[in-house]
């Protein structure tokens, strides 16, 4: 499967967001802020690592919406 480099951005947000978040199931409420930070970070590097810049996220709705998409694509991709 290739990915668009707007995908790309995407998988890579959506990967290191959600790892953040399941951190923050067991981590104490003060340590939000570090994790955040945390996946911005890691999520900057492989970006940068693929020559790629982490995506504008303005416009925070239609962002969700579109990674809502990409969600439902990977999963569709990899069921066959």
């Amino acid at each position: 499967m290739n990915l668009t480099n707007r995908e790309k951005q995407l998988v890579t947000l959506a990967y290191y967001q959600g790892s953040c978040d399941n951190c923050k199931v067991s981590a104490k409420r003060e340590d939000f802020p570090m994790l955040n930070n945390a996946a911005r970070l890691a999520s900057e590097q492989l970006l940068e690592e693929l020559g790629l810049e982490y995506p504008d996220t303005q416009d925070i709705d239609a962002f969700f919406n579109e990674m809502e998409e990409i969600t439902t694509y990977l999963c569709k991709e990899s069921q066959r």
